[in-house]
């Protein structure tokens, strides 16, 4: 059930419990019902798209006058069971951030693998592509 509430937020009632099942099952269709949800709430305004192949653990950051993104890959043929015994590199992979005011850069700092990619700005959205991520990645904009 869906509540759209003039001046109160919207509200998104799920009488199960599908962020627990998602999380100990890996069921595919749980991730994108929670998924859709959280945009619905959100109203799009999400501020962060990772497009590619494979399982990101991504958090953003902003400090006074720069962005920071940390992305660790979660793929392993053990996912969801610890230990993980293998680490597979995932890759390539498009990322589009949202810039807040205040934040105008001209390039990313790939710390993890020591590198630096081009920006592309398009109405305070920026986008860049990563080769390829292996455990994690740090990117400083």
């Amino acid at each position: 059930m869906v509540n759209d509430a003039a001046h109160r937020g919207r509200v998104a009632f799920l009488p199960a419990d599908l962020d627990r099942r998602f999380g100990r099952d890996n069921l595919p269709d749980h991730g994108n019902l929670l998924a859709n949800r959280v945009r619905w709430a959100a109203k799009d305004d999400i501020p962060l798209a990772v497009e590619g192949h494979g399982l990101l653990d991504c958090h953003l950051y902003c400090q006074s006058d720069r962005l920071i993104l940390h992305l660790v890959n979660l793929t392993s043929a053990a996912t969801w069971r610890a230990p993980i015994d293998e680490l597979i590199p995932i890759g390539p992979l498009r990322v589009k951030l949202k810039l807040p005011p205040g934040v105008s850069p001209g390039k990313a700092r790939l710390l993890v693998s020591n590198e630096s990619v081009q920006l592309a700005l398009r109405d305070r959205w920026t986008t860049f592509e990563i080769g390829s991520i292996l455990d994690h990645e740090m990117v400083v904009l």
